[in-house]
């Protein structure tokens, strides 16, 4: 926690100069330890555990990246249904081909899609010709993950935040976080559902955070964030020194 407080404190300082945050919040788009180590450092404040914590972190209002979210879900579809996505892969690519057990996420993305894809096409008739089949549990699980899951994965990021369209997007986020707590997926399992409570809590309270937010959707953006640190993992290596580190972020 005490690294993100750090972080924080630049900020704060700097604030100090131009004011941005007198009477303002700040929303910060983050992963779940950005999450969780702000909301650990405001119940600190709150309760007046910590005397080191600064007042001006109640400025800071932490918020679920939805890059995130689609990328986690992606990788831990791909991982729960390994076997189907394989031979999906093997009978578009051939048999030689090997299909890594952690795919890069582009290749994931791909299979999802071509997933996707070929059961719009094909759903009908499946339907028609697998009727009987439907209290199956093997033919419902198939159903389930081409009919909820793949869809949800690829649309949560794409398409419904890019296009703004909130009730969507925050149905599609229950959803996900319905999976991640089935499949006991390690902090997405909770993340969500940090999320979907304060949104509950503000429209509960009519507070205007959950109407800014669903107004300006498409700019409670974690992407930015992420591009720069996969420039910076692109031309640093786990023993580069902070300060090596630091220069290549700026540079």
């Amino acid at each position: 926690m005490q690294d993100y407080l750090n972080a924080l404190n630049i900020v704060f300082d700097y604030n100090k100069e131009i004011g941005h945050l007198d009477g303002n919040v700040a929303p910060i788009v983050a992963d779940w330890p950005g999450q969780r180590y702000i909301r650990q450092a405001l119940t600190h404040f709150h309760k007046k555990n910590e005397n080191s914590i600064l007042k001006k972190i109640v400025s800071v209002v932490p918020l679920l990246g939805p890059l995130h979210v689609t990328l986690n879900t992606k990788e831990q579809v791909m991982k729960i249904y390994y076997p189907f996505f394989e031979k999906l892969f093997h009978f578009v690519f051939g048999e030689r081909k090997i299909l890594a057990k952690k795919p890069r996420p582009w290749r994931t993305n791909l299979l999802l899609e071509l997933a996707f894809t070929a059961w719009i096409e094909i759903k009908e008739h499946i339907v028609k010709k697998f009727i009987f089949l439907q209290k199956n549990i093997e033919y419902q699980v198939i159903m389930e993950l081409l009919d909820n899951i793949v869809p949800a994965s690829l649309d949560i990021y794409a398409l419904l935040f890019r296009s703004g369209s909130f009730d969507n997007y925050v149905e599609t986020i229950f959803r996900i976080w319905t999976l991640a707590l089935r499949w006991h997926r390690k902090n997405y399992n909770k993340a969500p559902l940090a999320f979907l409570s304060d949104l509950f809590y503000w429209e509960k309270i009519e507070h205007p955070m959950r109407e800014a937010i669903k107004k300006n959707l498409v700019q409670f953006n974690d992407y930015w964030v992420e591009n720069m640190h996969s420039r910076i993992r692109a031309t640093t290596s786990p023993k580069d020194a902070a300060d090596n580190i630091q220069k290549q972020a700026y540079l």
